[in-house]
C-alpha cells in the first residue's frame, strides 16, 4: 500500500512539473491591477476565530495596498512581508531582478521561479513597477489610475481619515448611567508623508473614543518617522512597534497564524521598527527607536516609557491585574486607567549577507509597581518589578530550502524556542515543518510566538503544513498541529493536550469563478464541571472535538457585479461530561458598481446554533479601517448594506448599516452590555481625504 502511495505521489509531482514547465509566453506587457476583483484580503481575515480587536492586522494589509512595494527597489525582507509570498520565492524575485536589471512591468513576475498565475493574482495588489509607463490600477469603486501618475508625482502626500460608529439600541450601561459617555465610537487620523530620493519622513496622529467614554480623545497616539537617510534606515519618535524574528524575544502586533494558508503565515515576517497608527491601546511602545545600517550589520536601539491600565491593591500597592481592552466607560474602568508604568530599553543587532540573517535581541524593563503572580490568573508567568529577555535567531535560504528559528531566555532562566524548515518544489508544492517548545516558567512579557493558545509559554507542539498545486487553478492547503500544555493552568488543574487538522481546497474553475471547500477538525482536552457520586460539582478533564465544514464560491460575473455564497456547519462533541451541540451558517452577498466611483455591498446571513459553544465567526466587509469579525450563535438572521462613494479622486465616503435579529429571546448580551429586545443594529460612517 505504501508503495502505491509513493508511486501516486511521484505521478502527481511529475504531472504538475510538466504542466508548469510548458513554454512560457509571458512577456513584459502591461498589467492591470483591478481591486474590484480582489477578495484575497477577505479570505485571509475571515479565518480569524476571535472577537478581540485585531484591527492592526487589517491596518497592515491596507497599508501594504496603499503603499505597494516598488519591484525595482524592494528588499528581500520587504517582499517577505507580503501575504502568500514565501522567503524562497521572494529571494527568486530579487535574483531575477539582478539578472534583468529592472522590471518594466510587474507582469514580468510570471517569469520568476515559484510565481504561478494564481499566486501572482494574490500578491500583485501589494507591488508596483515604477518604471512601467503602461501599468494601470483600478480601485474598488472602478476609478482608473496610471501607476506612474500615482507614484512618481507625489513627493508630499497627506491623508485624513475619520469614522463614526454607533449601536442604535441602548445597552443597560447607558440606561443605568454606569457608562458615563455617549454611545458614539469615534476615530480620527491624520497622516503626512514627504518622500525624497535620499530620505522619507512620515508623521501620524490618531485619536479614538470608544462607546461609553466621555473624552472624545480618550486615546491619543502619534509618531514622527524618518527612513533611508544616509546610514539611518529607520528612526521613530513617539509610538512605535517592535516585530523581530519569530516573536519570542519581542513582538508587538498580532500576526496571522494557522488557517487556510497552511505554510506562509506560520513564519513571522515583521518589519522590525515601525510607527504605530492603530487603535489597540496596549500593543505598542512609547518613546523612541532607531535602526542604523553599518555595512552588513544593522543595529536597532529602542527606549519606551509607557502606561498600562491596571488594578492596584490599595494595601500592598502592587498590580493585581492588567486590562487590555482599552475601555474607560465606568468609574471603575476610569480609575484603573494608566495605573502602572513600564520603562523599557534594549537593542538588536543583525548580520545580513545574501540570504543569511543572524540576529540577537536584548531588552530590560522595570514596572512602577510590583506585579503579583496571580495578576492574570496563570500559575506561572511574570511577577515582580523587573523583566528582561535575550534572544538569538537565524534565517537562512539555501536553494529551495528556508531554515529559520529563534531561542529566547527570560529572567526566570527559562529558554523558549521555535525552529522550522520550509521546502519549495518548483511551482508544485511548499512544505513546512516546525517544532516549538515554550516552558511553563518562561515569562513572555512582550512575546507573541506561534502557538495554539496565543501565548508563548506552557506549550510544546509540532506543526506540518503543505500547499499543493497538482493542476493549474487548483490549490490544496493542509496542516496537522499536535500540541501539549505540559503544566497545569488556572483553568485546567492537570496537563492537557490536543491536535488540529485542516484541509482546504481552492479551485479556480473558470475565469472569475473560485470554489472553496474547507474541513477542520480539532481535538482538545478541557475542564468541564460535572457531578460526582455525591452530586457535588467537581472539575473533570474531558475531550472536546470540534468539526467545521465550510463550502462556498465567489463569482465575478463582470467587473461591476460579484456574487458570493458560503455555507458552514459546526459540530461540537464531548467524550464524557460536556453537552454536545451543533449549528450552521449560510450567507449570500452581492457587490455592485452601478457607476464609476460608487460601490454597494450587501449580505444576508442565516444562522442557527445550539449555543455559544458552537458559535460561527463571520468576517464582513466594513467601512475603511474597521475590522468586523462577528460571532453568531443561537437562531436568527443578519444583514448589512455597505456603500463606498468616491465623488472626487482624493476623497471617499463609506456608510454601513447592519442589523441582527435573534429568534425567541427577550434580551441580547448580559451585564452592562445587555440590550432589551431581539434586535441589535449599528450605523457606521467613514470619511477619507487624501492629497
Amino acid at each position: 500500500m505504501k508503495t502505491y502511495a509513493v508511486i501516486l505521489g511521484c505521478f502527481f509531482i511529475l504531472t504538475a512539473k510538466f504542466l508548469y514547465s510548458q513554454k512560457d509566453t509571458t512577456n513584459n506587457t502591461a498589467d492591470t491591477t483591478d481591486l474590484r476583483n480582489s477578495f484575497q484580503q477577505e479570505i485571509l481575515l475571515e479565518d480569524l476565530n476571535s472577537e478581540e480587536d485585531e484591527s492592526a492586522l487589517l491596518d497592515n494589509l491596507e497599508n501594504l495596498k496603499r503603499n505597494p512595494f516598488d519591484l525595482n527597489k524592494a528588499t528581500l525582507q520587504q517582499l517577505e512581508s507580503i501575504p502568500f509570498l514565501n522567503s524562497v520565492t521572494a529571494k527568486n524575485i530579487v535574483d531575477y531582478r539582478n539578472e534583468i536589471k529592472y522590471f518594466k512591468s510587474k507582469r514580468a513576475l510570471l517569469k520568476v521561479e515559484g510565481i504561478t498565475p494564481e499566486l501572482y493574482e494574490k500578491i500583485k495588489i501589494y507591488l508596483i513597477a515604477k518604471q512601467s509607463k503602461k501599468d494601470i490600477m483600478i480601485d474598488e469603486t472602478g476609478l482608473k489610475y496610471s501607476v506612474s501618475n500615482v507614484t512618481d508625482k507625489l513627493n508630499l502626500s497627506s491623508r485624513f481619515r475619520s469614522r463614526f460608529l454607533q449601536d442604535l439600541q441602548p445597552k443597560d450601561g447607558y440606561l443605568s448611567g454606569k457608562y458615563e459617555g455617549s454611545r458614539l465610537k469615534m476615530y480620527n487620523q491624520l497622516n503626512v508623508k514627504l518622500e525624497k530620493l535620499d530620505y522619507k519622513i512620515e508623521a501620524n496622529i490618531t485619536t479614538e473614543k470608544d462607546p461609553g467614554e466621555k473624552n472624545y480623545a480618550d486615546f491619543i497616539s502619534g509618531y514622527l518617522q524618518l527612513k533611508d537617510y544616509v546610514f539611518i534606515k529607520d528612526a521613530v519618535a513617539g509610538d512605535y512597534v517592535l516585530n523581530f524574528a519569530q516573536g519570542l524575544a519581542v513582538w508587538s502586533l498580532q500576526a496571522f497564524s494557522k488557517g487556510i494558508n497552511a505554510v506562509n503565515p506560520i513564519k513571522k515576517k515583521g518589519k522590525g521598527i515601525d510607527g504605530y497608527g492603530s487603535v489597540n491601546e496596549v500593543q505598542f511602545f512609547r518613546g523612541g527607536a532607531a535602526k542604523i545600517a553599518l555595512n552588513n550589520f544593522n543595529v536597532n536601539l529602542f527606549y519606551s516609557d509607557n502606561y498600562y491600565d491596571a488594578s492596584v491593591n490599595v494595601l500592598t500597592d502592587d498590580v493585581s491585574s492588567f486590562y487590555y481592552d482599552g475601555y474607560h466607560r465606568t468609574s471603575t474602568e476610569i480609575k484603573r486607567k494608566n495605573s502602572a508604568k513600564e520603562k523599557l530599553y534594549g537593542g538588536r543587532i543583525t548580520y545580513e549577507k545574501g540570504s543569511l540573517r543572524l540576529g540577537t535581541t536584548y531588552w530590560t524593563s522595570k514596572f512602577s509597581k510590583p506585579v503579583t503572580s496571580d495578576s492574570i490568573k496563570k500559575l506561572s508567568k511574570f511577577s515582580g518589578n523587573t523583566a528582561n529577555m535575550i534572544g538569538a535567531d537565524y534565517d537562512f535560504i539555501y536553494k529551495n530550502m528556508n531554515f529559520y528559528g529563534e531561542f529566547a531566555h527570560s529572567q526566570t532562566n527559562s529558554i523558549a524556542s521555535i525552529n522550522a524548515v520550509q521546502f519549495t518544489f518548483f511551482k508544485i508544492a511548499d512544505l513546512l515543518f516546525s517544532y516549538r517548545n515554550y516552558p511553563a516558567d518562561f515569562a513572555p512579557v512582550h512575546s507573541f510566538g506561534f502557538s495554539e493558545k496565543g501565548e508563548t509559554y506552557n506549550e510544546r507542539g509540532f506543526y506540518a503544513g503543505i500547499i499543493f498545486r497538482p493542476l493549474k487553478g487548483l490549490i490544496v492547503n493542509g496542516y496537522f498541529d499536535q500540541y501539549k500544555f505540559p503544566y497545569r493552568t488556572f483553568f485546567n488543574p492537570v496537563p492537557t493536550s490536543g491536535n488540529d487538522f485542516l484541509a482546504n481546497i481552492e479551485w479556480r474553475a473558470a475565469k472569475g469563478f473560485v470554489f472553496n471547500f474547507k474541513y477542520k477538525n480539532e481535538n482538545k482536552e478541557e475542564t468541564q464541571t460535572a457531578a460526582d457520586e455525591s452530586g457535588r460539582a467537581v472539575r473533570r478533564i474531558d475531550n472536546r472535538n470540534q468539526l467545521n465544514v465550510r463550502t462556498g464560491f465567489i463569482y465575478q460575473v463582470t467587473d461591476k457585479f460579484r456574487f458570493r455564497s458560503r455555507y458552514e456547519y459546526v459540530n461540537v462533541g464531548y467524550k464524557n461530561f460536556g453537552v454536545n451541540n451543533k449549528g450552521y451558517l449560510f450567507f449570500s452577498d452581492i457587490r455592485i458598481i452601478p457607476v464609476k466611483g460608487l460601490v454597494f455591498d450587501t449580505r444576508f446571513i442565516f444562522f442557527n446554533t445550539d449555543d455559544y459553544d458552537s458559535r460561527i465567526y463571520e468576517f464582513e466587509n466594513d467601512i475603511q479601517g474597521v475590522m468586523s469579525n462577528v460571532a453568531l450563535y443561537g437562531e436568527g438572521r443578519r444583514w448589512y448594506l455597505l456603500m463606498k462613494y468616491k465623488p472626487i479622486p482624493f476623497g471617499a465616503i463609506s456608510l454601513k448599516y447592519a442589523e441582527t435579529y435573534f429568534d425567541g429571546v427577550k434580551s441580547i448580551g448580559s451585564g452592562n452590555d445587555e440590550i432589551e429586545g431581539d434586535v441589535n443594529n449599528r450605523l457606521s460612517m467613514g470619511i477619507e481625504v487624501g492629497f
